[in-house]
Formats: C-alpha cells, sequence, structure tokens
C-alpha cells in the first residue's frame, strides 16, 4: 500500500548540462502532473510525463526541475560550419556569382544547425536520470507512509470486528425483547400467546428487523477490505467503495434495530476515519 503523498530529490549531470529536480506528491483522486522550470522543457515534456507515469499511478505530482547549461553550447556544428563555407566558396567562384562573404556564412549557418538535436537529447538525458532519481526517493517515502496509514487502518478493521460481535450478541437480546412485549400486549388483551393473531404479529416485527443480510454483506465487505490492504497494486479507490458499502449496511442495520444505533454509531465512526484514511491512498 502506498501514501499519496511524500517527496523526492534527484541530480545529474553530464557533460552538457547539471540538472537537479524536486518532486512532492499530494492526494488526488487521478493523476495530474505540473511542471515548473526555470528552462524551456517542451521539447521533452512528453517524455517527462511518460516517466512520471511508470512510477506514479494517482495522486497531484508537483515538479520543479532546475536546469543549469554548462559552458558554452554551440549553436552550430564547427567542423560543418567550416565545411560549408569552402563548398559554397567553391560554388560562387565556379559560377563567377557575385556572393558576399556575409551571404555564404549565413547560407553555410543554416545547413550547419543539426546539433540542436544533439543539445535537447543531451538535455532529455539529464533530466530523466535526475527525475528516475526523484522518483524512486519518491516511491520510498510513499511506502514508507502507507505503511504506517495500513497499521492504522488495520487496528480501526479490528475495532470495528469487535463491535460487530456485539451487534451480534446484541440483537438476539433486541429480538428476545420484542417477543416479550408482544407477549406482554397479548396477556393485558387476554389473548392466548400460541395464537396465530400472536404468532403472526411476532414473525412480522422480527422479519422487519432482521438485520442477517446486512452482517453477511458488512462481514464479506470487512474480509475483502483486508485481503485488498495487503495487495501491491494501487488498492485506494477499490476501498473507497468497500468502506462506503460498510458504511451503507451498518445505516441499514441501524434503521432496522433502532435499539443498537450507539453500537452502530461507534461503527460508523471507525468507517469515517477509515475513508479519511483511504483517501490518502494511491
Amino acid at each position: 500500500m502506498l501514501s499519496m503523498t511524500g517527496f523526492g530529490m534527484g541530480n545529474y549531470e553530464n557533460d552538457r548540462w547539471v540538472v537537479s529536480v524536486f518532486v512532492k506528491s499530494l492526494n488526488g483522486k487521478s493523476l495530474e502532473i505540473f511542471i515548473k522550470s526555470n528552462y524551456n522543457l517542451m521539447a521533452i515534456e512528453f517524455s517527462i510525463r511518460k516517466l512520471v507515469r511508470e512510477f506514479v499511478r494517482r495522486g497531484t505530482i508537483n515538479l520543479q526541475i532546475d536546469v543549469r547549461r554548462k559552458g558554452i553550447v554551440e549553436p552550430v556544428n564547427l567542423e560543418s560550419l567550416f565545411t560549408n563555407i569552402n563548398f559554397f566558396r567553391i560554388v560562387r567562384d565556379k559560377l563567377n556569382l557575385n556572393a558576399s562573404d556575409d551571404t555564404i556564412m549565413h547560407l553555410a549557418v543554416k545547413y550547419s544547425e543539426a546539433v540542436k538535436e544533439e543539445i535537447y537529447q543531451s538535455l532529455e538525458e539529464a533530466v530523466l536520470c535526475a527525475l528516475t532519481d526523484a522518483l524512486k526517493e519518491l516511491l520510498i517515502r510513499k511506502s514508507e507512509e502507507g505503511r504506517r496509514i495500513k497499521q492504522d487502518m488495520e487496528e480501526r478493521l479490528e475495532r470495528i470486528e469487535k463491535l460487530m460481535e456485539k451487534i451480534l450478541e446484541a440483537k438476539d437480546e433486541a429480538y428476545e425483547k420484542v417477543k416479550r412485549r408482544v407477549m406482554e400486549k397479548a396477556e393485558e388483551l387476554n389473548i392466548s400467546e400460541n395464537k396465530a393473531l400472536v404468532l403472526n404479529e411476532i414473525s412480522l416485527i422480527l422479519s422487519k428487523m432482521d438485520v442477517e443480510e446486512e452482517i453477511v454483506r458488512f462481514r464479506t465487505h470487512l474480509d475483502k477490505s483486508r485481503e485488498i490492504m495487503n495487495l501491491s497494486e494501487d488498492v485506494g479507490r477499490r476501498l473507497e467503495f468497500l468502506f462506503q458499502e460498510m458504511h451503507r449496511e451498518i445505516t441499514t442495520l441501524s434503521n432496522k434495530l433502532p435499539e443498537l444505533s450507539h453500537l452502530a454509531v461507534e461503527v460508523k465512526t471507525e468507517i469515517d476515519r477509515l475513508k479519511q484514511q483511504v483517501a490518502n491512498v494511491e
């Protein structure tokens, strides 16, 4: 289980660039990536987002990428430039053209700009390497926080299970109280407790109070929650759904058995805390 919150830092340096990356992850219903940088990274933004998605499935990711260029990066390939200058001079002389040195220089520079792609390749290498280190540290932080969240959730599930045991015991007592009330009322009216009217009344009331289905479903959700919490994949949304269903079942149970509302309230309180915690889970 991974938390959605955490941070990480990474640094990388090659022969052209020095790059530092800081990544911070916050809660979010889906994956959102925000990039800030002191350098125009539009040419490699797709690669950056693709790499983040390989590490993170859910949350709001804020990236701060600081780029420093080492020395001077030549705008053209000098070897190609000298070759092209000589080439255009030969063409001018062979064809006896009236072309100035400035014109030849302009043409030579235009056809010597292939280095631009090399610049972005080295920049992409530096950014992605620094980002990879930052994301690895982020995962470590998210894992540590995830373990703490999981421990807290497991403790709350244990409390809920104990409360459900109390509900199981108390529901039988509640059924007996209903039976006694009907019997006492029948006795006041001088109606035999074996009369069909009395038995039907008891059966009708008990059927309205029957919470066996809710308890079975609740326990199923409880067991499934524990199972999902031990998975290595993203589990946040699945747990959110199960806790919502548990809340629904305990509400129905409380409506059917108002006598147990005090226990149901305690269960709902623990479920609400679980829902708060799972909002932090990827």
